[in-house]
């Protein structure tokens, strides 16, 4: 049982720095696996492998800011906390809600996926196959399923990160046995020159796969670790080093599945180029290729890795969103009822919403429309990880044990480049729900703050938001011209110029609007729970 803070339940730093390492590493690795080698090299070939570590690079800049903010503020559901300290309500309303929103729909999504992998063996899962829309049978399923997540994730934080373990050591081993038996049945090094060489699109394809090729979107799952610095053991120490081993060993285990599955490729499906490439199989492209080389053994083990790659990414993801809800009580823009915790430490309300809540999405809403509310809603969040790095410089000069990046203000300016350009990539129609979402945030911040609290517009930190509205108008009208759904009125390569230049003067505009010393002090210590220890 936790320690309790006043005679009331706290939060229990009981997550050691091998159990963070699995939730981060367990939230990259679901069921992108599956289908990232064969999207990756249609779009660049071969150097679909620079492509990876391109992406890698991207997410290591806003990892690393992350690292250092979560070792200045080490709190519960932190995407949704941070933005309070540093730039104050209406920002962390935006980030913290979308966040929030985003974090719903992640577990059904995962739920959905199995249940679709299952309908392989179990047709009457789904009612129709082509759509994989879910029976009875299924829903009921689903149900069960998101019931499981919570319940464990309701026996405490530690009981949560022994279950994810399991599950992430599993899924570490299924795509490495993929990879050596790949290797070790066919590897044909010709096909990495083959056809028009190593990097036959060019730089064009190789940024393509990381924008559209479903890199970046398998790397953000290191999220998850940021949510959980709350009840990290040794929490400035751990957490870095969670979040940066959390990317960097799915990275190497995405690399081996890279490179296995273009050396067991037979030559002669290169004929007509990487972009013609098929590899159809219900299970994916490794699937498809287990079965061309006839090792139907390997074909049960991916139908293995397809059940609980996803069914560890929902444990992950309901587990973080209660922390998120958690956040956004505590920040005041939620009942303050999702605010409290069991008797083992756990937000025990905010872990019902998430089963009421992913059940009636699943129910509600058809499977592409809960993907693009997902893509479109935790993206913006990552923006404030950079945004934070420099204001807590400022903020929180003299703090122990900091894990300080060199040349933060460049590092961070990076990486609030690749944040913005991860919403860009997210696609037009994805940018119209992310500004839906804003919206929502908006009127719930308006709501709670005037209508249930009675406090006056000046109570609200419209300065230190201001850097919020151009970021969203002009990542509107760029989505809208540009090449990610949009009219494609902006040459590729000059979009992503453009985008980088515009976030450059929205990073500036942010760090001037960052909240003063004395007002973050003051937020710090209203607003931050007891002592978690």
């Amino acid at each position: 049982m936790p320690e309790s803070v006043n005679g009331k339940p706290a939060l229990k730093r009981s997550v050691g720095l091998v159990s963070l390492t699995l939730i981060a590493a367990g939230g990259i690795l679901g069921s992108g696996w599956l289908f990232s080698p064969l999207l990756t090299a249609q779009l660049a070939g071969p150097a679909s492998l620079i492509a990876w570590v391109i992406g890698a690079v991207a997410m290591l800049l806003i990892a690393f800011s992350f690292a250092e903010v979560a070792s200045v503020l080490p709190v519960a559901g932190g995407i949704a906390r941070i933005p309070r300290y540093t730039h104050g309500d209406i920002t962390a309303a935006v980030i913290g809600w979308t966040a929030w929103v985003g974090y719903c729909t992640q577990a059904p999504i995962e739920v959905a996926v199995v249940i679709r992998y299952a309908s392989e063996s179990w047709p009457s899962l789904v009612s129709d196959p082509a759509s994989g829309q879910l029976s009875a049978q299924g829903y009921l399923l689903a149900a069960g399923m998101l019931l499981i997540f919570v319940l464990i994730n309701a026996i405490g934080a530690a009981a949560f990160a022994r279950a994810n373990s399991a599950i992430t050591w599993l899924k570490f081993a299924i795509p490495i046995i993929i990879a050596v038996t790949f290797v070790a049945s066919r590897f044909d090094t010709a096909n990495f020159s083959a056809t028009a060489g190593f990097a036959p699109y060019g730089w064009h394809g190789i940024f393509s796969a990381v924008s559209t090729g479903g890199i970046i979107f398998a790397l953000i799952g290191f999220r998850h670790a940021i949510d959980m610095a709350g009840e990290a053991h040794n929490a400035r120490r751990n957490v870095p080093l969670a979040l940066i081993f959390g990317l960097l060993i799915p990275l190497c285990i995405y690399l081996a599945l890279q490179v296995s599955f273009i050396g067991a490729l037979d030559p002669s499906e290169l004929g007509n180029g990487w972009a013609k490439v098929e590899a159809s199989h219900g299970l994916g492209p490794l699937a498809a290729v287990s079965m061309a080389l006839g090792i139907s053994w390997l074909t049960a083990v991916i139908y293995g890795g397809a059940l609980i790659g996803p069914a560890g990414g929902a444990l992950v993801a309901t587990g973080s969103n209660a922390r998120l809800a958690y956040a956004l009580a505590r920040n005041r823009f939620l009942p303050d009822m999702l605010g409290k915790l069991s008797l083992r430490g756990v937000p025990k309300y905010a872990l019902v919403l998430n089963l009421v809540l992913g059940f009636a999405l699943l129910a509600a809403l058809p499977f592409d429309r809960i993907v693009a509310i997902n893509s479109a809603a935790i993206v913006l969040s990552f923006s404030i990880g950079p945004l934070a790095v420099v204001a807590l410089r400022k903020q929180m000069p003299e703090v122990l044990g900091r894990f300080s990046i060199p040349f933060p203000r460049v590092v961070a300016a990076l990486g609030f480049i690749v944040a913005t350009m991860i919403v860009y990539w997210s696609g037009w129609s994805s940018m119209l729900v992310l500004l839906g979402v804003v919206f929502l945030a908006v009127l719930s911040l308006v709501v709670k703050r005037v209508l249930m609290d009675h406090k006056p517009w000046s109570s609200f930190d419209h300065r230190e938001a201001l850097w919020l509205w151009p970021l969203l108008a002009g990542l509107t009208a760029i989505s809208w011209l540009g090449n990610f759904g949009g009219r494609k009125l902006i040459p590729f390569g000059w979009d992503i110029a453009l985008v980088a230049v515009f976030a450059l003067l929205v990073f500036e505009l942010a760090n001037w609007c960052a909240l003063s010393q004395e007002k973050a002090r003051l937020y710090r210590e209203v607003h931050l729970p007891p002592k978690e220890s």
